[in-house]
């Protein structure tokens, strides 16, 4: 199971907000590397 950072996922996640409103992608673009960053990913497949 990965370990979520919540306090830097909200963060994150109210950048998105932010930037979405004001329409700035490469804001948006930065938090949603943060979002995944708090949430520990890439997720690798298993092989199956």
């Amino acid at each position: 199971m990965p370990d979520v950072n919540h306090s830097a996922l909200r963060a994150a996640q109210s950048k998105a907000v932010i930037a979405r409103f004001l329409g700035d992608a490469g804001m948006w673009l930065q938090a949603n590397q943060q979002m995944k960053q708090a949430v520990s990913m890439p997720w690798y497949r298993r092989p199956q």
